[in-house]
């Protein structure tokens, strides 16, 4: 027999929606794939199961906005680190990377909910959509980062979005590697293979 819940607060919907999802990106980092589960979940926000069907109507609905929220919360960050920066576009740019390469982005913790939403992409149009929101979102600014910077410093960049495309990939592969094995290389490296990409571009990579 299940022990009585502590009462909870009452709370409007979009609080214990923020709640669920919370205790689902809990779920995830502490159990990867075992917790997805309308059960462990409910557990893990101290509420009834029925609630996360009547907030979100299944637990792919949950999962999707659990990764819409880490990786808009991610993106957001970096964002605002760029908005910081000297207005430069290379300013920019390399506000963006050492964002990526800072705790921001590099935390362990992190792999297992994101093996998770990407395991799903393919079978789950919720969890797709996601992705291709924010996945998108990224991309956008990546092409504006970069073709910002060849039109100040004039070079050409035949395909911006290619090239977003390729960064972006590469930054992602650095930071599963990073993830999976951490003294591979340092924070400070993976800057430094980064720069090093953007100075393949200046000398005509994408041209």
């Amino acid at each position: 027999m299940e022990t009585p819940r502590e009462r909870q607060p009452r709370t409007n919907p979009d609080e214990r929606r923020e709640h669920l999802v919370r205790a689902a990106l809990r779920c995830l980092v502490a159990e990867g794939h075992a917790g997805i589960s309308v059960r462990r979940i409910a557990k893990e926000a101290n509420v009834a199961v029925g609630l996360i069907n009547h907030y979100f109507g299944s637990i792919d609905a949950l999962v999707a906005q659990a990764y819409e929220t880490l990786a808009s919360e991610v993106n957001q960050a970096l964002v605002a680190r760029i908005e910081a920066a000297d207005p430069a576009p290379a300013a920019r740019l390399e506000a963006f990377l050492t964002g990526y390469f800072s705790p921001v982005t590099l935390d362990p913790d992190l792999l297992s909910p994101w093996v998770v939403f990407w395991s799903l992409i393919r079978h789950s149009p919720q969890v797709n959509e996601a992705h291709e929101r924010t996945y998108g979102g990224s991309l956008v600014l990546l092409e504006q980062l970069l073709s910002e910077l060849a039109r100040e410093e004039g070079f050409s960049i035949a395909k911006p979005r290619l090239a977003a495309i390729g960064l972006s990939a590469m930054l992602d592969g650095l930071w599963l590697e990073w993830c999976l094995n951490p003294a591979n290389f340092s924070a400070e490296e993976g800057l430094e293979i980064s720069r090093r990409w953007v100075d393949s571009l200046r000398r005509g990579a994408y041209a």
